[in-house]
């Protein structure tokens, strides 16, 4: 076993092998949580933990005072083996790896993802939507827009209460099961790298979204929660990409500015340099995602790491559990991420 994971992750890894090697066979009773405790020297809210993910993932099930059993493999327990897949187009490197997630872990129990690629259109969105209600499709994994508010088709299905797990971001108004990163722990720590590391005292964070999109709130509050820990000036510019040119001006102000994306920040970045503004000795820019070209860039762009192939296998476990019909209590599930520092900020390249 890996002795670099977590306790719980350990506990799991212990589990799963001994589910996987036929030691623990369906129905068979896993050890209590009294023995696990025992035998890992942690806490009891660590091995419930443990548990948890194991009963969302599908692996085992509880009874109540009893304990924790292996399940059927979910292969057996359903038989429609579709599921509906709503996301960004295929070129973007945080759909494809959601996507390779959702598919990786689908294809290990038998299901398959039916794709529907749409954009931001809302007419585009909600026939993609109807196509695979059309399908038959039982769970449907989504990535929404902030169009996804006035999307009919799919107030129809969380009304319904159809199983539908939103990835990546949720909208506010649209209440279902998520998984997304842990946004707000990333911006918090950037937003801390900038001030203790590089006294960073004015940091301008800059989305082209608004903060009914869950990410963006999440990345902003995060941001802000470090700043007034460590008593510095956040502000919030919301803007889009033609206007960001006309801002290039206003940012030169800000000892920092963190971008709510690799993207946005490469925009900054560009019109920077042809503002004359030298970065990082005049500017640190940081930014969130760590696409492929945020090493290659001039300079090399600070960032935090996302996992979208977790992101997607922990949205395929999740939306499973709830289309067995299992009571999953907890609604937003996160998926860490990691800090990767570049030259952007002023630090020689150095990944967490």
């Amino acid at each position: 076993m890996n002795k670099k994971l977590p306790m719980y992750k350990l506990i799991k890894e212990f589990i799963l092998e001994r589910i996987n090697s036929g030691e623990l066979k369906p129905d068979d009773r896993i050890p209590s949580e009294k023995e696990l405790m025992e035998t890992f020297h942690v806490s009891r809210i660590t091995v419930r933990r443990a548990l948890e993910e194991l009963a969302i993932e599908g692996y085992v099930y509880k009874i109540q005072g009893i304990g924790a059993f292996v399940r059927k493999p979910a292969v057996s327990l359903l038989g429609d083996k579709l599921v509906g897949v709503l996301i960004t187009p295929i070129s973007d490197y945080l759909s494809m790896g959601i996507l390779k997630g959702v598919e990786s872990y689908l294809s290990r129990l038998g299901f398959h993802p039916v794709v529907q690629f749409c954009s931001d259109n809302i007419d585009d969105e909600t026939s993609k939507l109807h196509l695979l209600v059309q399908m038959g499709v039982k769970g449907f994994i989504i990535m929404p827009h902030e169009s996804s508010l006035v999307n009919e088709e799919l107030r129809v299905l969380l009304n319904q209460k159809k199983p539908v797990v939103f990835v990546d971001r949720t909208v506010d108004g649209l209440k279902s099961y998520s998984v997304q990163s842990d946004n707000r722990k990333g911006a918090y720590d950037m937003v801390s790298h900038l001030v203790n590391v590089h006294e960073c005292k004015k940091i301008c964070f800059v989305s082209w979204e608004g903060l009914n999109i869950s990410s963006v709130r999440d990345r902003y509050m995060g941001a802000m929660e470090a700043a007034k820990q460590h008593n510095v000036n956040l502000e919030l510019m919301i803007t889009n990409k033609k206007d960001l040119p006309t801002l290039t001006e206003r940012l030169k102000n800000y000892d920092a500015v963190f971008a709510c994306t690799d993207l946005i920040a490469a925009e900054i970045l560009a019109n920077l340099e042809v503002g004359g503004c030298k970065v990082p000795e005049d500017i640190k820019v940081v930014a969130f995602d760590d696409r492929p070209f945020a090493r290659y860039i001039h300079p090399p762009l600070t960032t935090v790491k996302q996992m979208p192939e977790q992101m997607g296998e922990k949205a395929a476990a999740l939306l499973l559990s709830i289309m067995r019909g299992e009571n999953v209590k907890i609604w937003d599930h996160y998926v860490p991420v990691s800090p990767v520092y570049r030259r952007s900020c002023g630090c020689m390249e150095m990944e967490e």
